[in-house]
């Protein structure tokens, strides 16, 4: 398919534009009548487990979703007894006893009395429930296996809602502050679902003295007000669904939260909360269908999808291209109250699921401004708005974050309650930077002698790793969070003659050669996250390998060195012919997760990577590389 034609029209095709064409026709194949793209945000069973383990504690049946949910952590256990976070990852102590738990809530080890014991084998060999994290016992501690007395005491959270507090609640970064709130007041009553009539876990845990005592008429540790305030707080951040945000996990908590609070809830106060997270069991288009996902990904699915068909010249009057575009524009965000300011923010963000109207974030806005830059239709004071939300959240330092502006004591990662990485502040991260960095240079919103822009590229230049790599936050990671900045530098270098970008862009190519293995592919495995610095994965992934690649291709079109060039040049042609080779049928297959929430708990694996990213590489490859059909 040469550029401007419509996919499908392969006649007279090269094996790489067939491809190409291949894999721009399965792509709109699966989006919605909507305009959305709704592939798969998963997180493996720890979503699945907590799921039936909420469920079942707030006394909602649904036969057919929680036979599923607990068929799918029957077929993941592994044959140590164990479960982990991703495929190929170690047995993690957490995940694996709440999907034992779940499972021991409907007696569905009954049937399995040998992987029952060797679940068993495992939790206490790795230092039993006890010894789990604070979110799990939270859970046990809901439904009476384990006492309140073995978590943090609330108190010491709750005054993060005080006014005469010199931290506060703005102070921690917006989706752990969710389910935060939450957990000091259940925490405060000691309460347990009136579901929990006798306990599961009594074999491991010696749960029947400690429920008593969860049910004490001890004086609460916290007074009223506060914990009044944060239930205020969790009011005003609802979806008009109901949910937080419209994550699964902190929409239960909520739920439990008032009724520990007093409120009698109906059935018909929770169904919506239910019925809204219920629509985000299942992953279409991907081998997770039984999957719990925590949020869908539709913002940022579509926002990927919409760029990928523009960078293909897909016609601006194509149906898909249009209704993809008007279904972003309708979900730009308008003004929410911030908490921080104390005053309305600037309208113009996107959040990252379809059903968050509330919470917009720095990645989501840039990937949806991407996407809709002279897109058809006319929407340009709203693509203004977008612009003038995302400089509004460029931190002190100069970097851009996630979720919140200037939310980055260090200091408060290490409060007692945190047993998870990155779940307490939102520091600047280079791949964020760089990716509004790319934005504002590549899109003309900005020049490079800009105060902002400066301030950014600084930062982006320190945060450099000694080996030439950076940092991906949400990403794995190190191959991601490369490939951001070495996009944005280029982006400079491109619009800038100053020599100073030279030294880090070529450090930063001489790693990727350093890494690429024989065949041309790239893998990194999701233990780096979880270590500080790369670490290789066995297989392959080509979702990595096209970030690679297409940072290799950046550095070809500003690399001055002939002799460095064509190292480039054959680095590229290498991972292309990679990507060529093990695409089927016009798609590209992974299991390793791509993304990373919290590492070595909760990683990321979107189905909907490995069918863009190769597509946005090798169109980058044929574009640049003129003769790309005649070295196949």
């Amino acid at each position: 398919m040469t550029i401007g034609n419509q996919p499908g029209q392969v006649a007279d095709s090269d094996p790489l534009s067939s491809l190409i064409d291949a894999a721009l026709a399965t792509l709109l194949h699966e989006q919605e009548v909507d305009g959305s793209f709704p592939h798969g945000f998963d997180m493996g069973v720890m979503p699945d487990a907590q799921t039936v383990i909420f469920l079942t504690l707030l006394d909602f049946r649904d036969a057919l979703w929680t036979r599923a949910l607990l068929g799918r952590l029957i077929d993941l256990q592994r044959a140590d007894g164990s479960w982990g976070p991703y495929e190929g990852a170690p047995g993690d102590l957490s995940t694996t006893v709440e999907c034992y738990y779940a499972l021991a809530l409907h007696d569905a080890w009954r049937l399995q009395p040998q992987a029952r014991i060797a679940a068993e084998q495992w939790i206490t060999g790795a230092g039993g429930i006890h010894a789990c994290r604070n979110l799990t016992k939270v859970l046990l501690a809901i439904g009476g296996e384990v006492s309140w007395l073995q978590l943090p005491s609330p108190a010491l959270y709750a005054w993060l809602w005080s006014p005469f507090s010199p931290f506060q609640i703005q102070d921690v970064v917006t989706f752990t502050r969710l389910h935060v709130a939450s957990m000091v007041v259940l925490a405060a009553h000691r309460y347990v679902s009136p579901v929990a009539r006798h306990s599961v876990l009594d074999h491991m845990t010696h749960a029947s003295s400690r429920q008593a005592s969860n049910v004490s008429h001890r004086k609460l540790a916290v007074p009223r007000w506060l914990l009044r305030r944060c239930l205020h707080d969790l009011y005003s951040q609802r979806e008009l669904d109901g949910t937080l945000a419209g994550y699964h996990s902190s929409t239960f908590l909520f739920l439990f939260a008032q009724r520990a609070m007093g409120r009698s809830l109906q059935q018909s106060d929770i169904e919506p909360c239910v019925r809204a997270i219920r629509r985000n069991w299942g992953c279409p288009f991907g081998d997770a269908t039984a999957h719990q996902q925590t949020c869908d990904a539709h913002i940022w699915n579509t926002a990927l999808s919409i760029r990928v068909l523009r960078q293909a010249g897909l016609s601006r009057q194509h149906a898909g291209l249009r209704s993809g575009v008007e279904y972003l524009w309708a979900h730009q965000q308008g003004s929410q109250w911030d908490w921080r300011r104390k005053q309305k923010t600037l309208p113009g963000g996107w959040g990252f699921s379809s059903n968050n109207t509330r919470h917009p974030d720095t990645d989501d806005t840039v990937a949806c401004l991407d996407a809709l830059a002279d897109a058809p239709g006319s929407h340009d004071e709203n693509w203004q708005r977008g612009i003038r939300w995302l400089l509004s959240r460029q931190n002190r330092d100069g970097g851009w974050s996630a979720f919140d502006r200037n939310c980055a004591r260090k200091w408060m990662e290490h409060m007692p309650a945190n047993d998870m990485r990155h779940a307490i502040t939102d520091p600047s991260t280079p791949d964020l930077t760089a990716r509004v960095v790319e934005l504002l240079i590549g899109r003309h919103v900005l020049s490079t002698t800009d105060r902002s822009i400066g301030r950014a590229i600084r930062w982006l230049l320190a945060a450099q790793e000694r080996d030439g790599s950076w940092y991906g936050r949400w990403g794995t990671t190190y191959v991601y969070g490369t490939w951001c900045v070495v996009r944005a530098l280029c982006t400079i270098a491109r619009s800038d003659t100053t020599p100073r970008l030279d030294r880090s862009l070529r450090r930063a190519g001489d790693w990727l050669l350093q890494i690429q293995k024989p065949d041309g592919s790239f893998g990194e495995s999701c233990a780096s996250d979880q270590v500080g610095h790369y670490v290789p994965s066995a297989p392959s992934v080509p979702s990595q390998t096209a970030w690679a690649l297409d940072a290799l291709l950046w550095l070809c079109e500003v690399e001055p060195d002939p002799i460095h060039r064509r190292r480039l040049d054959g680095a590229c042609a290498h991972s292309a012919d990679w990507l060529v080779d093990i695409a089927g049928g016009g798609t590209w297959s992974e299991t390793m997760p791509t993304g990373s929430a919290f590492p070595g708990a909760l990683h990321i694996r979107y189905h909907l990577y490995p069918k863009v990213w190769p597509l946005v590489a090798l169109l980058h490859y044929r574009a640049l590389m003129p003769d790309a059909s005649e070295r196949r």
